[in-house]
């Protein structure tokens, strides 16, 4: 007995393992012999699956064409087994396809999807013809397996090959019957673009039109990522660009998501910037970041347009837009002083918020020139809207504190009787920043006083801010009582309540405040003089 015989006796061996080895020694070393052929075939169809792949495998590598119907068989069993199946039939070539077509006649819709996308595998004109034909009727599920089936050949398939592929996928698609078929139309426009050659766009360019249904307009935009993977023509990149505007929400995301992956030259700088504007966010952000890829990459005359494009978006009122449009800001050279320019012509809240915090990292390193703009931008707008305003001061209050501080005492004194809700508000922003003097954080207090419900229960006066800031600039040594008895703006009523306040403290200090407010209080004749000298008195001043 020679070695052959022993290794194919081991097929009925007792131990799996052996019979698993044997299977694969036979399909290693190529034996044709009809009765191994046999052998295999039968154990190809045992229900253990370790037995039938080493089998299905090894009849792949023999090409047996009589174990054709077992494989096909197998195709219906478990992920792997099935898998195996498929590529011992790709081995068997064409000489496989009559079985097939015999099994695709008479299979159900499962089964004839199963087959389909084994086509691709097997090679051949006739082959992909009959994957082609075998869309037809087909639901999208089982079409679009059989498309990616064909994309894992093509891959392989040199470009002689896959062009002879086109011609096919085009007399399929010029058929009526293809038309009037809107799966296998689809199907049949996403293997052309796998074919990933540059010759077929124009055909593709061809479906985009709005005679389509949205879902062959789609698929076709969807095609040309890989038709135009090797360069873009300036026509497909034009159509696509179009198409970011269409009234299909889902054309528009199929043609933006195309454009993504292609190189956009500076030719189309002008068509970014007009894209820029576009009324549908996404579009607008996706123009906006490849304005700012393209004008870092190009810089020169790309850059200029991006920033000129890009000034009004950062500083407006969508927030989205505001923020994409001012991170490419922040990349172009002087990148400060662009964002410096927005902020100081921003008239959105929203914009001006936005724009802060990029430039916030580089407020410190502006220059004079910048600072000066943003100072007047918003001296300018304290009295229009101090929302805005109040971001454009932010960086100057960064870079030059002082200058900030100035500005506000200037405003405040301006506002004080025209607005005084706003002279209030912009006291409160002075008056609490670390550049106030005594006298801003006193006119805080003031402000305050004006509508102070002046509650004289000892724990209302504990939990008092204004009284506690009082306090404060008492210790720094503010000449607190002073300023209290010139102050026109302020009433006896808020003299009375801080008198009151000082004078019980038990601190001599304090309570030599409260004594001389008081003191000032009951020199007059009113009820407020009557009730300071009460005080007075009760407390034994």
């Amino acid at each position: 007995m020679d070695a052959i015989e022993r290794i194919v006796k081991l097929l009925d061996d007792e131990s799996p393992r052996k019979r698993i080895a044997a299977a694969v020694v036979l399909g290693e070393l190529k034996v044709k012999d009809g009765a191994v052929v046999a052998r295999l075939v039968q154990m190809a169809k045992d229900p253990v699956d370790a037995y039938a792949e080493a089998a299905v495998e090894a009849l792949g590598q023999l090409k047996a064409l009589k174990g054709l119907p077992v494989l096909l068989d197998a195709l219906g069993r478990g992920r792997d087994l099935s898998a195996k199946a498929r590529a011992a039939i790709a081995e068997l070539g064409e000489e496989a396809l009559p079985e097939i077509r015999a099994r695709l006649d008479a299979a159900t819709p499962e089964a004839r999807a199963v087959l389909s996308q084994l086509l691709p595998a097997v090679g051949g004109r006739q082959s992909f013809e009959m994957a082609l034909e075998g869309m037809r009727g087909q639901p999208w599920d089982a079409i679009n397996k059989v498309a990616l089936s064909v994309r894992a050949e093509a891959r392989t398939m040199s470009e002689a090959e896959r062009r002879v592929m086109k011609t096919q996928v085009e007399k399929f698609l010029a058929k009526k019957k293809t038309a009037e078929d809107e799966p296998a139309l689809r199907g049949a426009l996403k293997t052309l673009g796998f074919l990933e050659l540059q010759e077929t766009q124009d055909l593709l360019l061809g479906y985009l039109g709005v005679k389509q249904p949205p879902a062959v307009r789609v698929e076709a935009a969807t095609a040309l990522r890989f038709a135009l993977a090797k360069g873009p023509s300036k026509k497909a990149l034009r159509r696509l660009m179009e198409l970011l505007q269409d009234p299909d929400a889902l054309v528009a995301r199929a043609a933006r998501d195309t454009l993504t992956v292609l190189k956009i030259g500076a030719e189309f700088a002008d068509e970014l910037a007009e894209l820029c504007g576009a009324k549908d966010v996404e579009v607008s952000v996706w123009a906006i970041r490849h304005l700012g890829t393209l004008a870092v990459i190009e810089k020169g005359a790309a850059g200029k347009l991006a920033a000129k494009t890009l000034l009004p978006v950062a500083a407006g009122a969508n927030r989205t837009r505001a923020e994409a449009a001012a991170k490419v800001l922040a990349e172009l050279p002087g990148g400060e002083s662009l964002l410096a320019e927005a902020l100081s012509e921003a008239e959105e809240e929203t914009g001006a918020q936005v724009l802060v915090d990029v430039l916030a990292p580089l407020a410190t390193k502006l220059p004079k020139k910048d600072v000066k703009v943003l100072l007047d931008a918003g001296r300018k707008n304290l009295g229009k809207s101090l929302a805005v305003a109040r971001r454009q001061l932010e960086p100057v209050r960064a870079a030059d504190p002082e200058a900030w501080a100035e500005v506000l005492r200037d405003a405040l004194k301006a506002l004080a009787k025209k607005d005084p809700a706003r002279a209030e508000a912009i006291g409160q922003m002075l008056g609490r920043s670390a550049v106030a003097t005594p006298e801003d954080r006193y006119g805080i207090v003031v402000q305050q006083f004006a509508h102070h419900s002046f509650d004289p229960h000892p724990r209302a006066r504990q939990r008092d801010p204004t009284l506690a800031e009082l306090e404060r600039l008492h210790k720094e040594g503010f000449k607190v009582a002073e300023a209290l008895k010139k102050d026109k703006k302020l009433s006896d009523d808020a003299r009375y309540y801080v008198g009151v306040h000082f004078a019980e403290k038990p601190q001599f200090e304090l309570k030599n405040v409260g004594a001389e407010l008081l003191e000032a209080l009951a020199a007059g004749k009113s009820k407020i003089a009557k009730a300071a000298k009460n005080k007075m008195k009760l407390l034994e001043l």
